[in-house]
């Protein structure tokens, strides 16, 4: 066995934290951005390890962990969220911990130091439990070398009481099967109050006990916590063919479906002070939430369908919130995010009330929308305040019927009207964003994305001339779990070159700069975006191979996943790329992320043309925002989240 994946029990656990303190600070002057690895960032909350809480017992000690670099894992608002969640119970103590990149890699695997958590340094198998982050199919190597380089065994059936409960939630959480073999425990949907609950669970079962009894705890939290899947509780089947057919209770398990977990979102007016890295992240500023959800019912898109009910937080919260953020943080940018920042009612007024609480303008606002009309240029033109460093549309599609299939509601006009005015307000850049590998998808509907890119650009050198600027960027699509395309073809390696082929063919003009992303990438995000219990298999031989770090272009080890997939006896080629009968039992089916499945497939048939397309959309289901007079409470939303388009 290589030397990268020798057996964890045979390596140093008992390492006390001054002695990986001590270690550490000898080989970080060797590693690239020794600062994604000291800890003690301003606002961080690294809490007294052996002091008791309440009641003089000893605190639950949580490792959230981010399966990326420290660079990407602080721009992440989710994971500075249940940090402040978690930390601001005294029962508990939560540190972080990120992917180490190569380098330190090499440093902790040569001298035997465990992985740890930044505010203490005590080594990750010395927490009670550590939760994991899913938020890309490319990272799950990362969580297999994450707890490896921890001396912790990958594969949930070896672990025994000494080490810590592994829990993962995140979007990709919403088709766990993949990585059950990993895990111990899912929590499905929102985490603000079902981590917080799993470990309050933990502290109960312990009684004056070091740890719980494992099986005892995780059968527990199935039952009682919204959200939790226990992988082990049930038992996958599979026909003659192969094919997934069910997953069946064992005894004493919960009755399926599992049920996600959501929050209103104006109970949660965090984090009010994040941790502010010692080194520059990929969205280094403040940032607020101010929707979750969308509600627009792009039929390709999972995070509109998981996030539902849409829930906008009320304007005089996100000012407040603003005004903490900046005055603890020292940050003199503040991003607003959502999925559709521009459909929220009195934006502007959001934006200019954010703005107004700098006097002296040196307030930037990053508001991420992708908006394809005139109001989202006008807000644009509000952020930028004179600035023009480029503005992005999202057409998704080249041609009207495409758009039409995947529900974008965005017609040529509306696209061009928009560049009309990004361009005569002294915009010399548009960013357009398409995809490829939709469903019905012909060359023509490739060509257009060409075709009206040169549009767009005309439009811009009418204003500019020569410096007019279009960027395309083109990603190809990915079915995913609870969306109406989980039933579509993904398409294969060979129809994906073909189509870069043809845009290459129509996107020659030197004013246009066209990416696009790389089938092996596509290919093996989409096996496990589809995946059942099977991959896990491939996941496991993939990381033996080395893979990690697989969302990066250039460490993607194809040759690793095709190892791999033959390892569980499957294609990678071929695997998932077929379409799926609406009627077969599909791996994900156990989980209820509140849409039912007759709408799926009603959208699923609308895009195939075999339904009639409805003559209006239905309203969104709002929560607090501007109309929060006629806005449903909690409990009727959570009765009415399962469909709000028809």
């Amino acid at each position: 066995m290589s030397d990268a994946h020798r057996d964890p029990t045979r390596q140093r656990v008992d390492m006390d934290h001054r002695t990986i303190s001590r270690m550490i600070d000898t080989f970080l002057p060797r590693v690239q951005k020794p600062a994604r690895y000291t800890g003690g960032e301003f606002n961080s909350n690294p809490k007294d390890w052996d002091a008791p809480g309440p009641g003089g017992r000893a605190r639950v000690r949580l490792g959230i962990a981010f399966p990326d670099i420290y660079d990407i894992g602080m721009s992440n608002l989710g994971m500075q969220v249940l940090y402040e969640v978690v930390n601001r119970d005294d029962r508990f103590i939560a540190e972080r911990v990120f992917a180490p990149w190569f380098d330190m890699e090499a440093e902790l695997r040569r001298s035997s130091v465990p992985l740890f958590g930044l505010e203490t340094r005590h080594a990750l198998g010395q927490f009670d439990v550590l939760g994991f982050s899913l938020a890309y199919e490319l990272d799950y190597t990362n969580v297999l070398n994450m707890l490896n380089l921890a001396h912790i065994p990958v594969r949930a059936r070896d672990r025994g009481p000494e080490h810590p409960i592994v829990i993962a939630g995140g979007s990709n959480a919403t088709n766990p099967e993949p990585m059950s073999d990993f895990i111990d425990a899912f929590l499905i949907g929102e985490g603000e109050e079902s981590l917080p609950a799993f470990l309050a669970l933990y502290d109960e079962l312990r009684g004056d006990k070091p740890r719980p009894d494992r099986s005892r705890l995780l059968r527990e939290a199935a039952h009682q916590i919204p959200g939790c899947y226990v992988p082990t509780l049930y038992e996958a089947r599979y026909d003659d063919r192969g094919m997934f057919t069910a997953l069946e209770p064992l005894p004493g398990a919960p009755e399926l479906p599992v049920k996600k977990s959501f929050v209103d979102l104006v109970d949660y007016p965090l984090p009010t002070r994040p941790v502010v890295p010692y080194m520059e992240t990929v969205h280094d500023r403040a940032a607020i939430e101010i929707m979750r959800g969308c509600g627009r019912g792009c039929r390709f898109c999972q995070a509109d369908l998981i996030y539902r009910p849409r829930r906008v937080r009320p304007r005089a919260q996100i000012i407040a919130m603003a005004d903490q953020l900046l005055k603890s943080t020292g940050y003199n940018e503040l991003s607003l995010l959502s999925l559709s920042s521009a459909d929220i009612k009195h934006i502007d007024l959001v934006v200019q009330d954010a703005i107004d609480l700098f006097d002296d303008n040196t307030l930037t606002i990053a508001m991420p929308s992708t908006r394809v009309d005139a109001f989202n240029v006008q807000l644009a033109e509000l952020i930028e305040r004179g600035k023009r460093s480029g503005i992005t549309f999202a057409p998704e599609a080249g041609t009207e019927r495409m758009r039409e299939v995947i529900h974008k509601g965005v017609s040529e006009a509306e696209t061009l009207a928009a560049a009309e005015m990004a361009f005569s307000r002294g915009w010399q850049t548009i960013k357009l964003y398409f995809m490829i590998g939709l469903p019905t998808e012909t060359d023509e509907d490739v060509e257009g994305i060409g075709h009206l890119a040169q549009k767009v650009l005309d439009v811009g050198r009418r204003h500019h001339g020569r410096r007019a600027r279009v960027t395309v960027g083109v990603s190809t699509m990915v079915p995913k779990a609870h969306t109406p395309f989980q039933w579509a073809a993904q398409a294969t390696r060979p129809q994906i070159e073909q189509r870069i082929s043809v845009l290459r063919n129509v996107t020659r003009d030197r004013g246009m700069r066209v990416s696009w992303h790389d089938p092996e990438s596509t290919i093996v995000e989409g096996v496990m975006s589809r995946g059942d219990r099977r991959v896990g298999t491939a996941i496991y031989g993939a990381w033996k191979r080395g893979a990690r770090f697989d969302a990066w272009n250039q460490h993607l080890r194809f040759e690793a996943w095709q190892a791999g997939m033959g390892d569980a006896g499957l294609d990678i080629e071929t695997y998932g790329t077929d379409e799926r009968d609406i009627h077969a039992r599909l791996p994900w089916d156990h989980v209820d992320v509140g849409v039912a499945r007759w709408h799926l497939v009603a959208q699923w048939n609308r895009a195939r043309g075999i339904e009639a397309e409805p003559r209006q959309r239905q309203s969104f289901v709002l929560l607090h925002g501007e109309d929060e007079t006629t806005a449903p409470t909690m409990a009727t939303a959570r009765e009415t989240a399962l469909a709000t388009h028809t």
